[in-house]
């Protein structure tokens, strides 16, 4: 199942003016958030396994993931909606963050490897955004135990696990592996169209 929490366009929680101001979330330093990224971590070796060579996080937050991998052998970099996110990734994970806004910016530098790690939840157009990914890999989670009744009051989607597979799937990417953790489902993607 999937479930949409807002009416009409351009929902409050999505805008730019909304982040602007927002505190750096750690997500790496919380128990309810690392093994979703070490689950992502693992994705991308995957990913690199089977021919990638780089890696975009669209949502990259403060440099979590960005900082586990950094020193693996493969480029990578992010970006995050959010400023104190892009500085805190920046400054104290040493990692390659960029500030940007997906509805409005055009020049978003892709990987071979997309990641987007609690990241459809948010935006107000996740089935269009996956369909336009250029990656050939794309590395997607988000919370399974949300719908209608009981969700993040920031969210403007959820789906159960059924509907997030689903979702991807009408958007382009074949799902080749899911792992459910705690809350969150952590899909490893591939769209065979792309070389």
């Amino acid at each position: 199942m999937e479930w949409k929490f807002f009416e009409g366009e351009n929902p409050e929680f999505s805008t730019r003016d909304w982040h602007e101001g927002r505190e750096s979330a750690h997500h790496l330093d919380e128990a309810t958030h690392v093994n979703r990224l070490l689950k992502a971590s693992e994705f991308i070796s995957k990913a690199v396994e089977l021919g990638a060579s780089s890696v975009v996080d669209l949502g990259c937050g403060d440099g979590g993931l960005l900082f586990l991998i950094k020193d693996q052998p493969y480029r990578s970099w992010g970006y995050d909606l959010m400023p104190t996110n892009v500085d805190h990734a920046v400054n104290f994970r040493g990692v390659d963050a960029r500030y940007t806004d997906f509805k409005k910016d055009s020049d978003i530098e892709y990987g071979d490897v997309a990641v987007m790690t609690e990241v459809l939840e948010h935006l107000e157009f996740p089935h269009e955004t996956i369909k336009n990914l250029p990656s050939k890999f794309l590395i997607a989670s988000s919370p399974f135990i949300e719908n209608n009744e009981v969700h993040y009051e920031f969210h403007l989607w959820a789906w159960d696990v059924d509907g997030y597979k689903k979702m991807i799937e009408d958007s382009g990417y074949k799902v080749i592996e899911t792992a459910l953790l705690e809350w969150s489902q952590v899909l490893l993607c591939v769209r065979e169209d792309v070389e």
